[in-house]
C-alpha cells in the first residue's frame, strides 16, 4: 500500500463526514518534509494547527499561504524542554526520523534541545475546544502523548485519531520500531483508545500485496491478538469514536493506492459517486 497517499485519501473523504460544519480543530503532529497533512486539512477548511520542531521553508509557505497555526516544538508529556535525536536513515541525515527517544532506530548521536509541550498545554494553547482530527507521527513519541487522552475530557476527545507505528523491519522481526519496547508501546496507543472508546478502526500498512485492514477495536483482545499483519512494515492506524463505515467501502476508498489502472478508475468514480451524494 501507498502508505500517506491512502491515508490522505482516507481523511478527505471522512473528514467533511465527520464535521460537516468544520467546528472542529485538526492537529498535524510531526508534519516531516513530505506528505503535509496540515495542507490537507486547511484545504478541507478545517482551522488547523501544525507541530513541528524543525519546518522546511516548504511548510513555513504552506502555512502562511493557508492561515496554519504553526508551532515549532514537540509534543511530549513534559513542558520545557527536551533533547531530540536528529534522525538518519541509511546513514544519511532525514529530519523525517528524528525522535525524543535516544533508542529510536532512526536515530542518530547528534542532537539539539527543543521547547516541548504537554497534550493539555497544547490545546490550551490552541483553545481548542473541540478536535475533528488528530495526527500524530513522531518517530516512536505516540504513546507518551496518547496516553495523554485518557486525561482529556469527552468534549475534547477527537472524532479521528491517525497514528504511526512500526518501521525499520518487519512485524515478524521484532526490531526496529517493531522492537518489544516499541510493539508494547504501539499496543498501549490501542488500549488508551480503546479505552476511551474509539472503536471502528482503519490499518494501511506498507506491506507488499497488503490490504487496509478494518477491525472494531472494542472488541479486539489486546492481551491476545494484534491487528498487524506477520510481514508488516510500518503504517497508520485510524481510529474513530462515532461513525462506522462498510469494510467493502473502506476497501473500495483505498483500491487506487493498491496499484493498477482499474483500481484507480473503480476508486476514482467512487469516490465522484459519493461526492455527490454528499452534496445532493
Amino acid at each position: 500500500m501507498r502508505v500517506e497517499a491512502c491515508c490522505q485519501a482516507l481523511l478527505q473523504y471522512l473528514l467533511p463526514e465527520l464535521d460537516p460544519h468544520r467546528q472542529g480543530l485538526c492537529v498535524d503532529v510531526g508534519v516531516g518534509t513530505f506528505a503535509f497533512y496540515c495542507e490537507l486539512f486547511a484545504q478541507l477548511g478545517f482551522t488547523t494547527v501544525a507541530v513541528e520542531p524543525a519546518p522546511t521553508e516548504q511548510l513555513r509557505a504552506i502555512s502562511q499561504r493557508h492561515g496554519i497555526q504553526l508551532l515549532e516544538l514537540c509534543l511530549s508529556d513534559q513542558v520545557g524542554t527536551q533533547t531530540l535525536h536528529l534522525g538518519q536513515f541509511a546513514s544519511v541525515a532525514n529530519a523525517n526520523f528524528s525522535s525524543l527517544s535516544a533508542d529510536w532506530f532512526g536515530a542518530s548521536g547528534r542532537t539539539q534541545t527543543v521547547p516541548t509541550l504537554d497534550l493539555a498545554g497544547l490545546l490550551e494553547r490552541v483553545q481548542a475546544s473541540q478536535i475533528t482530527a488528530f495526527k500524530l507521527d513522531i518517530e516512536g513519541w505516540e504513546p507518551v502523548v496518547i496516553k495523554q487522552f485518557s486525561a482529556l475530557p469527552d468534549a475534547l476527545l477527537p472524532e479521528i485519531v491517525m497514528f504511526e507505528y512500526g518501521g525499520g523491519s518487519s512485524y515478524a522481526q521484532r526490531q526496529s520500531g517493531w522492537s518489544p519496547q516499541f510493539l508494547a508501546g504501539t499496543l498501549d496507543c490501542l488500549k488508551t483508545l480503546q479505552q476511551r472508546g474509539y472503536n471502528f478502526s482503519i490499518m494501511i500498512d506498507y506491506a507488499p500485496g497488503s490490504r487496509p485492514k478494518v477491525f472494531d477495536l472494542q472488541k479486539l483482545n489486546l492481551a491476545e491478538e494484534t491487528p498487524f499483519y506477520s510481514n508488516g512494515v510500518y503504517g497508520n492506524i485510524l481510529s474513530l469514536r462515532h461513525h462506522r463505515y462498510s469494510e467493502a467501502h473502506i476497501q473500495t476508498l483505498c483500491a487506487p493506492y493498491r496499484g493498477g489502472l482499474i483500481n484507480w478508475l473503480v476508486g476514482n468514480l467512487v469516490l465522484y459517486a459519493s461526492s455527490r451524494g454528499r452534496s445532493s
